[in-house]
């Protein structure tokens, strides 16, 4: 079923003032010379609706909000977005009271809500456009935006005069022929799942098979003989790792029976360390006093000799007489019997060190013998118990890491070919899972049998509207069933004119609306604007005609549903925009909602 999507009013704020255009009519037509603003009004449905524009030069520069009271599936509601500020949000406004509801963001760039998103919600395609389980599989490719549904409601004029793909600009191929596919009923939700899983599936696969096919071109020699290797490589690094730890065990026994002998040598080197910085302290202490003994003698022999400087204020003492036989220091007089007796008392202390030198030299003389005779000892236990284990320890260590190195290598020979194994694994299960999607897609397929019925009925509309209009050489407008854009008997719309191309991209996309008002079977919005037809058809009467045919079969084909009974429930609404209208009888002049606009009142004041 068609969805309402009606536009009602539009209100433009800018330096010259504010304009309110009432759009609430099933066919609105404005028209003017260029430069008036008609462009620019279709512009402002697209901005309010938070879609991106290129806005022309003289509007962009004095435009500073616009408003869109839209009805969507019956709930009305208002689209405020500024043009001189925040461009990157639209505020949602309540029709009847004019206030702000919520902020809505322009792209997701918050956790506030994106009005595409929204608009979708209201027009009950949310879940069909960006089913959460595809988008989960996908990512954002699985996404279909409002963007690229309103490209299906809008011609703009470089799709109308055939410079771009109709199409249009939102849409690749792709995600175009996913759209149509959407609106017609050839697929649903569920579907997308399914070949969005198809895909990622088959994607993987490929990538699996490559890895694999990598690595079988690398590898040499077969995974079971290399097993069959490396097993008995680790049996022989098992043995030899246990003969390691038995001669080991053997060796920790052995130095515990020699622990008194290494005892021994410990406190005989500990007590010769001591005995050393005895002998050491003593030979220091006899330079001392063998030093003071010279001194003292010295003094006696010749008196006290000059110092200078003073040790206080550091004066120079050299010149200062000094009396015989006084001090040089404190000049009092010096008792010679004083400095005779320190020096006799440091003679005696001399004679003292000297002694407990000797005594001193003779102790380290007998601990270095001591030392000596328990390290001999010790050599001899070692050499006749510790070093035949230690040599044979150290032949088996040099075994056991022979053969832990070639474990390694044999692991490291070994790992593509498991890694080839699992990933032989992983294209099986890829494999058996992508099977069983396939067969779910056929299923699916299945429930959905009437779509080439309808894809077939659709077409037949388009070529009987196409037909209708007189197409100048009966190009043979048709359906390419693999982009389901339009084509002609002779292949791409670069076959023919520019005049019919234009007319056969007005008629396409014409062909969608009439189709989803006269069957019901289509979940497109109601809702179209072209913009330029006759412009861009061309001037020349024959092209005229043409333009002239084109409006009025159109235009008699929607008043004859919109008045055939069963449908009349279903709104739609129509807006085009062109510098003047074609010749048309006053019965179709009636059904349209004009809005003339003029250079001394352009669209934007």
């Amino acid at each position: 079923m068609a969805r309402d999507f009606f536009c009602e009013r539009l209100v433009l704020t800018s330096d010259g003032g504010v304009r309110d255009i009432d759009l609430a009519y099933p066919v609105v037509c404005v028209f003017g010379p260029i430069d008036t603003g008609k462009t620019t009004l279709v512009d402002c449905i697209k901005y309010a609706l938070g879609l991106p524009v290129a806005w022309r030069e003289v509007p962009g520069e004095r435009l500073q909000t616009v408003t869109l009271f839209v009805r969507v599936e019956g709930m009305r509601i208002g689209l405020r977005r500024s043009v001189v500020r925040d461009a990157s949000s639209v505020e949602l406004l309540d029709s009847s009271t004019g206030g702000v509801e919520e902020i809505l963001d322009v792209e997701p760039d918050s956790d506030r809500r994106v009005v595409g998103e929204v608009l979708l919600d209201l027009l009950g395609l949310g879940e069909m456009f960006a089913p959460p389980s595809a988008v989960a599989l996908l990512g954002a490719g699985a996404r279909l935006t409002f963007e690229q549904l309103y490209a299906m409601c809008y011609l703009a004029q470089d799709v109308v005069d055939g410079t771009e793909s109709v199409r249009g600009k939102a849409n690749t191929a792709q995600s175009y022929r996913t759209v149509v596919e959407l609106l017609l009923g050839l697929t649903d939700g569920p579907m997308r799942v399914l070949t969005a899983r198809r895909d990622g599936l088959s994607r993987t696969l490929s990538d699996l098979r490559r890895r694999a096919e990598t690595i079988s071109t690398f590898l040499t020699g077969s995974a079971a003989d290399l097993e069959a290797e490396l097993a008995r490589s680790r049996d022989e690094e098992h043995a030899a790792l246990q003969r390691l730890e038995e001669f080991k065990g053997r060796m920790r026994a052995a130095t515990a029976h020699a622990d008194p002998l290494r005892r021994r040598v410990q406190e005989a080197e500990q007590f010769l360390e001591r005995c050393r910085r005895a002998v050491a302290d003593g030979e220091h202490a006899l330079v001392r006093l063998q030093q003071k003994v010279r001194e003292l003698i010295r003094e006696h022999d010749n008196g006290p000799a000059r110092r200078s400087p003073c040790p206080v204020c550091c004066a120079d003492l050299t010149l200062r007489p000094v009396p015989e036989g006084d001090c040089p220091w404190c000049l009092s007089e010096l008792d010679p019997a004083v400095l005779a007796r320190a020096l006799q008392a440091a003679q005696d202390a001399l004679a003292a060190a000297e002694r407990q030198l000797t005594e001193q030299v003779k102790a380290h003389s007998e601990a270095q013998a001591t030392w000596e005779q328990a390290r001999i000892e010790l050599d001899a236990r070692t050499r006749e118990e510790i070093s035949p284990l230690a040599a044979q320890i150290e032949r088996l260590a040099a075994a056991h890491a022979t053969a832990r190195t070639r474990t390694m290598m044999l692991e490291r020979e070994l790992e593509p070919h498991r890694r080839l194994a699992e990933l032989h694994r992983s294209v099986q299960t890829c494999e058996d899972e992508l099977k069983g999607v396939r067969e779910e897609i056929r299923t699916r397929k299945n429930l959905l049998a009437g779509r080439q019925t309808t894809l077939g009925e659709f077409e037949e509309h388009f070529t009987g509207l196409a037909g209708s209009v007189g197409l100048p050489g009966d190009p043979g407008a048709r359906l390419n069933h693999s982009s389901l854009l339009p084509q002609v008997r002779a292949g791409s719309l670069t076959k023919v004119g520019h005049g019919v191309r234009c007319a056969i991209n007005v008629v396409y996309r014409m062909a969608f609306l009439s189709y989803a008002l006269v069957t019901g079977a289509t979940d497109l919005p109601s809702f179209l604007v072209i913009d330029s037809p006759r412009k861009n058809v061309g001037y020349g009467h024959d092209d005229q005609e043409l333009v002239g045919r084109l409006y009025t079969h159109f235009l008699d084909h929607i008043a004859g549903v919109r008045s055939g009974g069963a449908l009349r429930t279903r709104p739609h609404q129509i807006i085009i925009v062109d510098n003047d209208l074609p010749q048309l009888p006053k019965r179709l002049l009636d059904q349209m909602r004009m809005i003339e606009l003029t250079r001394d009142n352009p669209l934007v004041p």
